[in-house]
């Protein structure tokens, strides 16, 4: 199951950035970014006390475990720009290269307190390949 909703969280990305990169299009960079992600918080909220969710559970969490919003708005900016010069297929594509990459690293040496899933010569080829098709994308 989990499966299948780290596949639909895939697709729901690609959605995302061809509705961000013309809604970026419409009213600029900045006010799409900040339209985005106060929409974003409006549903984050509707879901969170839809789940009967409560603030005192962010006592003691790290700091650094709170970080994802700021990295998600560099995420999107980064990916709106890009979405306006080279379309969304090839920026998907670069963006999952990256996250990939990112992820290999911290899955390998375990970072943030991450449970390590040590990197095997073998991942070498599925990288390999990630990136070979994300060249066909560029070059064609």
């Amino acid at each position: 199951m989990y499966k299948l909703l780290a596949m639909f969280s895939g697709m729901t990305v690609a959605i995302m950035i061809l509705s961000n990169g013309l809604l970026v299009e419409g009213i600029g960079d900045t006010p799409a970014l900040l339209f985005i992600h106060i929409t974003g918080l409006i549903g984050a909220l509707l879901l969170f006390y839809s789940k009967n969710g409560n603030w005192t559970t962010l006592k003691g969490i790290p700091f650094f475990y709170l970080l994802g919003g700021v990295t998600g708005v560099a995420s999107v900016y980064f990916t709106n720009l890009a979405f306006l010069s080279i379309g969304a297929t090839v920026t998907l594509m670069l963006s999952l290269v990256g996250r990939i990459v990112t992820s290999t690293v911290i899955d390998h040496y375990g970072l943030m307190g991450m449970k390590k899933y040590p990197f095997v010569p073998l991942k070498l080829l599925g990288l390999a390949l990630i990136t070979m098709g994300a060249l066909f994308l560029i070059i064609f």
